[in-house]
């Protein structure tokens, strides 16, 4: 295909070179000469397809990725940049034998435009210029097959960080960083670090939803798969200590780190977190403080004074410890086999699904799951949630409390 690019180019650089040497003139052999020209670069341009995808890189590990897009509302090719200060890819267009357009992706916000220009260079490498001056010069680059993954992501508001090695990570305050995928190709040790943002404490990382370390700052040998999540918690008004079980009122929680705060029917539940475990507490709530409750603007600056007044004498019935009744691997090795009819029977809820990976959001609870299923999906354009029923279990992982304010029916 390249070949056949040039040798028209060649061409038509013949036809033009002959045609200066004659000079100027209106003969109908010139005409014709010049219709053959245009002819031959026009086929010349027609003819080019881009074919350069996958990884390339350069000296200073500045990397793109380039792939054909398998999306029908996003026709073109994704070109995806790691390099300098940017990161950053969307899919953009051929234009004559380049690739141009703004690879900044429109889902994120406040994203700047970052218009970039890809042409081939050399036998197998691009050169990828952009509109604000950045030239970058790479090669093709076969990307190692990973021998160990880790991801890592956060629970909550705060910014996590990495190092190779036993360095300290560095934090990046103007883009905080909530989520990283490393691949390594041996065993390699790793420096992890969590930072939480202004109101919020660090808890614990946990690996595969297990408890891990209290530690915000972690060094890791990974000789296997890890899934690492920093957990982060919300400061409370003071930090004081709350004996659980001697706690008469409402009043004596409300200092404690709120998860959320809601009144069903005439209940008042509030949600709050001491020592890294999350419960809530259920108090009866007279029809008038209730309609009072739903006044209140949550986001008003003194929020926090109108509910302790509100609620601070309403006596608590019940305090329930959510983290200590989390599902066990036990219970969720027993859904596995199970049918979406069998879970919506038993009281399970959805809440949104991807087809491409057969997965589904679902809840039991306060508890959050996604459930990996297998089984016929005749109209994938038109799927409801209905459609579940007949879908079988095939994988459960446990996703976190995903409703802190949470009663069982009946309460």
């Amino acid at each position: 295909m390249i070949m056949k690019k040039l040798m028209s180019m060649f061409l038509a650089l013949v036809l033009v070179l002959s045609l200066g040497a004659c000079g100027k003139s209106d003969s109908p052999a010139e005409t014709t000469a010049g219709a053959q020209t245009e002819a031959v670069t026009q086929a010349s341009t027609e003819e080019f397809t881009w074919t350069r995808t996958g990884y390339f890189k350069d000296d200073e590990d500045n990397l793109v990725t380039i792939t054909a897009s398998e999306d029908p509302e996003n026709p073109g090719w994704y070109v995806g940049v790691m390099a300098g200060d940017i990161m950053s890819g969307w899919y953009i267009q051929q234009e004559g034998n380049t690739l141009h357009g703004d690879i900044a992706s429109p889902d994120e916000e406040d994203a700047q435009p970052y218009v970039v220009t890809v042409s081939e260079e050399g036998e197998d490498g691009i050169k990828l210029e952009s509109e604000s001056g950045d030239v970058y010069h790479l090669t093709a680059y076969e990307m190692p097959e990973a021998a160990f993954t880790v991801t890592v992501n956060i629970e909550r508001d705060g910014q996590i960080a990495y190092a190779q090695g036993e360095a300290e990570p560095e934090f990046d305050d103007e883009f905080p960083s909530q989520t990283a995928y490393i691949g390594l190709e041996k065993a390699e040790v790793y420096t992890f670090a969590a930072k939480p943002d202004e109101g919020y404490k660090f808890m614990k990382w946990t690996n595969y939803g297990e408890d891990y370390s209290t530690e915000p700052i972690i060094t890791v040998e990974v000789t296997e798969n890890m899934e690492l999540v920093a957990v982060f918690g919300i400061k409370g008004t003071d930090e004081t200590h709350v004996d659980l079980d001697k706690v008469k009122t409402m009043g004596e929680l409300l200092g404690l780190p709120n998860y959320g705060t809601a009144a069903v029917d005439t209940k008042l539940v509030y949600a709050f977190e001491q020592d890294g475990m999350f419960y809530n507490a259920v108090a009866e709530m007279p029809k008038d403080l209730s309609e009072a409750f739903f006044e209140l603007d949550s986001f008003a600056d003194d929020y926090q004074e109108q509910l302790v007044k509100l609620v601070s004498s309403l006596k608590v019935e019940k305090i329930t410890n959510l983290s200590e009744n989390e599902p066990t691997q036990e219970f969720m090795d027993a859904l596995i086999g199970k049918t979406g009819k069998e879970l919506f029977d038993d009281g399970w809820y959805n809440s949104g699904w991807n087809l491409d990976d057969m997965e589904f959001y679902m809840s039991r609870g306060a508890y959050g799951f996604v459930m990996t299923m297998e089984g016929d999906v005749k109209n994938p354009e038109n799927f409801e949630e209905e459609d579940i029923n007949n879908l079988v279990v095939k994988e459960v992982k446990y996703t976190g409390i995903s409703d802190y304010t949470y009663l069982e029916d009946g309460e």
